[in-house]
């Protein structure tokens, strides 16, 4: 990245701090099929979606802002060049109970639609989302207490495909 863009990138994420002053944090998809990559700004519960061309030059920027009750958890984009959001609601602290509502964005970062899948057996937390391959299927991570771990497999439109879960060696199985 030559030191014109990186100043840019400097100032850019400036602007958006002073917009959105607190905690910022931020995330990277990893690239599409189009060479392009996704970038996830969080700022105080705001998401703000980035696309950065090969060069990591920012192409396309779109602010979803934030839902009361939901944490943002990640994105991932897929060979399809959709985008994956993950967001985890919380019904109540004392229930422990979690449900998730996954996005699905495309290329150019519009929302498309949504699913929300739960709520989940207890303890269970999203952690992640991944995606690679040629698949357009991507998955959803969870782990529970840090003794467990699950993998869930979600096709392009969103709809759950599959799972599977491993217990951590030399620790006794959850209920």
């Amino acid at each position: 990245m030559s030191a014109r863009n990186r100043l840019l990138a400097i100032a850019a994420f400036t602007i958006l701090a002073i917009i959105h002053p607190g905690t910022v944090s931020a995330q990277t998809s990893g690239v599409g099929g189009d060479g392009f990559t996704r970038l996830l700004w969080v700022m105080n519960g705001d998401m703000v979606l980035w696309k950065l061309d090969p060069n990591l030059n920012m192409v396309a920027s779109k602010d979803y802002g934030s839902f009361p009750g939901y944490d943002l958890i990640g994105i991932t984009t897929a060979p399809n060049n959709n985008t994956y959001v993950l967001w985890s609601y919380h019904a109540s602290a004392s229930s422990g109970n979690t449900s998730i509502t996954l996005w699905l964005v495309d290329a150019n970062l519009n929302f498309i639609t949504s699913r929300n899948y739960g709520p989940l057996p207890l303890g269970w937390i999203p952690t992640g989302l991944s995606a690679g391959g040629s698949s357009p299927n991507f998955q959803v991570i969870w782990s529970q207490g840090g003794t467990a771990m699950a993998v869930w497999i979600v096709d392009a439109n969103l709809n759950y495909v599959t799972s599977a879960s491993w217990q951590q060696p030399g620790t006794r199985p959850r209920t």
